[in-house]
């Protein structure tokens, strides 16, 4: 007899299954992930600081694009059931406030690049999941492990580096003699 809610035989039993695993691929897939978010992220910058179109227009451009692909894929996935039971069937208020809480972060994210950079993006995200973390160590009780413990350890130094002033480097200071002077060439 199995526990209430499970189903044996299902992906989500508690049955353990073994699953092949090839961490070459795994790793190459997250480098090409990691590269395309990047170079993302540095496009949508420029395109965002290099034209005079608004703000808003941009967002509303890059949100429709968005919309028409999704759509696509939803029909593709579930049209029969969107067709039988509506676009929104199931939708409950929580589903429409953190559709909400999307929009806004999604804005957010164009303003944070629009008048700060790709850079200080990743960080502010990085900094919300270091925060997040916390939070949810002190309302949840979650564990924390010795790896996450370094990679917070990691973000918070990589702000901190970034938030430096700059110096300029590129003069020499007064005091200071080349290298050229010092051996006597």
């Amino acid at each position: 007899m199995s526990a209430p809610g499970i189903r044996t035989g299902e992906p989500w039993a508690t049955e353990k299954q073994n699953v092949e695993q090839n961490p070459l691929l795994g790793f190459g897939a997250i480098a090409i992930a990691v590269l395309c978010s990047g170079f993302a992220g540095v496009y949508f910058e420029k395109v965002l600081k290099s034209s005079d179109t608004s703000l808003w227009v941009r967002n509303i451009q890059m949100y429709l694009s968005g919309i028409v692909v999704t759509l696509a894929g939803v029909y593709l996935s579930d049209g029969a059931e969107v067709k039988e039971k509506g676009f929104f069937y199931g939708y409950t208020y929580y589903v429409w406030f953190v559709i909400f809480l999307a929009s806004v972060g999604g804005l957010y994210t164009s303003i944070v690049v629009k008048y700060t950079d790709n850079i200080m993006k990743g960080f502010s995200a990085a900094a919300a999941i270091v925060l997040s973390t916390i939070a949810s160590v002190m309302l949840f009780g979650l564990q924390i492990t010795l790896t996450f413990a370094l990679g917070a350890l990691l973000v918070c130094v990589s702000i901190y580096l970034y938030g430096l002033p700059r110096q300029d480097t590129t003069s020499i200071q007064q005091g200071e003699t080349t290298s050229k002077e010092r051996v006597g060439v």
